[in-house]
């Protein structure tokens, strides 16, 4: 019973936190729907689709080697909205750079085809993805599922993309020391 007040009491005190320091944040669904609205790819086929599919998930089997940034270069266009849930962008250089510090911390990474489909110009590519995460000097291994909403140009670059994942199973659980915090905080509840 104190247990539960307390973890209560804590959940609460960084509720209140997060909602009165923060700064004001645009929407993440207003730049989704901005942007889904304004970068409009090519109509694909299911042939299409199935080929954005095969590139991006041979592309991510790189991650973690020193191949993946120069194939990461060529798989993006310059002018891109993307948003992997963690992060967003709409500047190569700086998403780029984003993939330099993945590119750091990540080894052994597993990206598998799980299916793909696709309505007018958007390639919806479910995958899986298994990797070993560095942090604080720790490796740990972690996976996850998820979906990315693509849509290419006519030179086969991403020029939109929306992830759709849980980082809270697929990263923050796992992570060393903060992952018992979140975990204790927000438990995963299963029955």
């Amino acid at each position: 019973m104190v247990m539960a007040k307390i973890k209560l009491l804590a959940l609460s005190a960084l509720a209140t936190l997060a909602l009165t320091a923060c700064k004001n944040v645009e929407s993440y669904s207003d730049d989704y729907a901005i942007a889904s609205r304004n970068r409009v790819g090519i109509t694909l086929t299911d042939q299409q689709a199935e080929q954005i599919a095969q590139h991006f998930v041979a592309t991510f089997n790189q991650l973690g080697t020193p191949q993946f940034l120069a194939k990461a270069n060529e798989l993006y266009a310059d002018s891109l909205y993307i948003n992997d849930t963690l992060s967003q962008f709409s500047s190569k250089p700086e998403l780029m750079k984003h993939f330099q510090g993945m590119n750091a911390r990540v080894s052994q990474v597993d990206v598998r085809l799980v299916s793909v489909t696709h309505q007018k110009d958007s390639a919806y590519v479910h995958w899986y993805m298994a990797y070993h995460f560095k942090m604080f000097g720790k490796s740990k291994p972690m996976a996850s599922y998820g979906i990315s909403q693509i849509k290419i140009n006519q030179q086969q670059q991403i020029i939109f993309q929306q992830d759709f994942w849980d980082p809270a199973d697929g990263l923050y659980r796992h992570l060393p020391y903060m992952g018992r915090v979140y975990a204790w905080l927000l438990p995963f509840k299963k029955s």
